[in-house]
C-alpha cells in the first residue's frame, strides 16, 4: 500500500490535466466515512471534481457504477499506472462522431442557406439557436420556439447519407 500513489486533495482540486491523465486507470477512492471504492476511472468533472468509477467489471457492457462526490473523498490512490484502453477509445470515437456530425449539421444548414456558425464545439445559427454536441434535434437550444421549431425540421429532413 506504501507504494502506491496517494494524492493530496488540493493536487487532485487543482490539475485538470492530472484528472484527464486517470481517466481508464484503476484506482481506489476512500471517503470521508471511510467506504472504500475500487475500480476504473471513466471520467472526473474537473469542475466539480466529482468521479464516476466502474467497479465490479465483469465485461466490457457490465459493471456497478459508482458516483463520489469530490468533498466526500479522503484520499485517492492509483492502483496501477496501465491504462484500461478500452474508455479511450470510446472517447476516440465519441469525439471523432461528434466532429463528423458537427460538419455534416453545419453543411446542411448552409445548403438549407442557413447562417451558421462554429464556436469551439457549439454551432451557433446567427444570434438566436446554438446546437450542442452530439448535434442532434433535441440539442438544438433558443429561445425562440418558432425559430427552434423551423430549424430541428430542417434537421429533421437531412439526408441520412449526410453523416
Amino acid at each position: 500500500m506504501d507504494d502506491m500513489e496517494h494524492i493530496v486533495d488540493p493536487h487532485f482540486k487543482e490539475d485538470p490535466l492530472y484528472m484527464k491523465s486517470l481517466i481508464g486507470k484503476e484506482i481506489e477512492v476512500k471517503t470521508v466515512n471511510k467506504k472504500a471504492y475500487k475500480g476504473f476511472v471513466y471520467v472526473i468533472d474537473p469542475i466539480f471534481k466529482t468521479v464516476v468509477l466502474h467497479c465490479n467489471r465483469k465485461s466490457e457492457s457490465e459493471y456497478d457504477t459508482v458516483i463520489i462526490m469530490h468533498h466526500a473523498i479522503e484520499t485517492l490512490c492509483v492502483l496501477s499506472d496501465e491504462v484500461n484502453q478500452w474508455y479511450l477509445q470510446t472517447t476516440k470515437e465519441t469525439v471523432n462522431s461528434n466532429i463528423t456530425r458537427k460538419d455534416s449539421v453545419k453543411k446542411w444548414l448552409q445548403h438549407m442557406q442557413i447562417n451558421v456558425a462554429e464556436s469551439g464545439d457549439i454551432l451557433k445559427v446567427d444570434d438566436h439557436l446554438i446546437i450542442l454536441p452530439p448535434y442532434e434535434l433535441e440539442n438544438c437550444v433558443s429561445n425562440n420556439t418558432i425559430i427552434l421549431e423551423r430549424v430541428r425540421n430542417i434537421l429533421d429532413q437531412m439526408p441520412p447519407d449526410s453523416t
